[in-house]
Parts: structure tokens; C-alpha cells; sequence
């Protein structure tokens, strides 16, 4: 039997509106056009003013059966053996969605993606990555190409498959698919240096980047589609 995935993505004060409103913006954009049958499909609502009104939104969106549920998101810190005060205030926001996600994940892999991240054609891709991970061990987060940049996604690799780039280094939060039980567990407290690229200081995706770089863990791009990333 294939891996079960869950679909995540994420809204907030600025974006919520856009995702919850807009007709085919979630429902195709977002989750449509990955062709894959996720098992549960979630909404991180995070840092917003009216809860009551997204919450209503993202209802129209569950009894449509687009959704399978919205979670209001929850201090998650302590599960991972981290303190509010490793983060500032817009850090601490920036980790929340996604470590919600990742502890709200029940599947064996999770597909998480920002709310201001989707695609604008259909991309065959889920199933695939799954395979290359399981095959490859050490092959540990896999995304799309980022905004149509395929000649950065193949400089920043040092090998390529049929359909992948693999990298030795790299991690985005703008969209990632793991493995649950590699993330959902205390891994979030390393710092590299080489993760100085990273501009807003000690951030969830740097984090992550710290630890797989520690553990050799690697990472793969699909080369035969890609993600945009407009800020919303």
C-alpha cells in the first residue's frame, strides 16, 4: 500500500481572505493541481483578528470537502523541547504554522506549503518523491523547483536523477514534503553557520536546515515542475 500524505497549508491575518475567498485558489491552485489523493487536507489559521470569520470561511470549505479540517493554531513549543523565548515575536509566528502542521499530522508523510505558495498547472510529482525517498534513506525533504528557477535548483545540487535534483544542502518552509516521524520530534534546536543566509536570524527553516546539515540528510527538487511564491 502506497504512504498516506496530508496535505497542510496556512493562513493569517494579511492572507486568509485571498485563500478562503478566492473560488479556485485553494481548491485547485493549492491542492488541486499536485494530482494526488491526499488523505487529510488542513488549515493552519494563524495570528488573525476575528477567528469566528475564518473559521466560518474555511467551513463552506470542509462541508465542500475540499478541506477535511482547520486548526487554530496552538502553542506547540514545549512538544518540541523548545521556549517562546528562542523566538521573536514575528520568528515565533513564522515557526508556529508549520510545527502545527507537523504536530497535527497524522499520515505517514506530510505535504506542507505557505499560504502564499501554489501552482499554476497541474504536477505530477507526490508519488514520485515518495519513492525516491524511500529508496534513498538519506533523502529527506523533497519540494518543487521555486518560482520556475530551474538553473538555481540545478546549481544548488551536485547530482541529478530522471526527475530530481538532489542537494547535500537547502531547505524552504515556502513548501516541504517529509516524512512525519523524521520532523514531528525534537529536532528544531540546531544552529549551522552556514546558515547565515537565512535573513530574519534563527527562523523554523533555518533550523531545519541546521539539522539536516548536521546529519547529512539531503534534499531533492523535482525538475519537471515548479511552485510560485507571490507575497500576499
Amino acid at each position: 500500500m502506497f504512504p498516506t500524505v496530508t496535505f497542510a497549508t496556512s493562513c493569517w491575518e494579511r492572507d486568509w481572505r485571498h485563500i478562503l475567498l478566492s473560488p479556485d485558489y485553494l481548491q485547485v491552485q493549492q491542492i488541486r493541481n499536485h494530482s494526488f489523493p491526499f488523505n487529510e487536507k488542513i488549515l493552519i489559521i494563524n495570528n488573525v483578528v476575528d477567528i469566528d470569520a475564518v473559521l466560518s470561511a474555511a467551513q463552506k470549505w470542509i462541508e465542500r470537502g475540499v478541506l477535511t479540517k482547520a486548526i487554530v493554531a496552538q502553542d506547540v513549543l514545549p512538544f518540541f523541547k523548545l521556549k517562546r523565548s528562542d523566538f521573536n515575536d514575528w520568528q515565533y509566528y513564522n515557526a508556529t504554522a508549520p510545527l502545527n502542521a507537523i504536530y497535527e499530522c497524522k499520515t505517514e508523510y506530510l505535504l506542507y506549503q505557505t499560504g502564499d505558495v501554489y501552482l499554476k498547472r497541474r504536477v505530477s510529482w507526490i508519488e514520485r518523491a515518495i519513492k525516491f525517498m524511500e529508496k534513498k534513506g538519506g533523502c529527506k525533504v523533497a519540494n518543487l523547483t521555486w518560482n520556475d528557477n530551474y538553473k538555481e535548483a540545478k546549481f544548488e545540487s551536485f547530482r541529478k536523477s530522471w526527475n530530481f535534483y538532489v542537494a547535500k544542502k537547502g531547505f524552504s518552509d515556502q513548501m516541504f514534503l517529509v516524512r512525519r516521524s523524521d520532523f514531528r520530534a525534537p529536532i528544531y534546536h540546531e544552529i549551522h553557520p552556514d546558515g547565515v543566509h537565512y535573513p530574519r536570524g534563527d527562523v523554523f527553516e533555518k533550523r531545519v536546515f541546521s539539522f539536516m546539515l548536521n546529519r547529512g540528510w539531503e534534499r531533492i527538487t523535482f525538475r519537471r515542475g515548479s511552485y510560485t511564491h507571490e507575497n500576499i
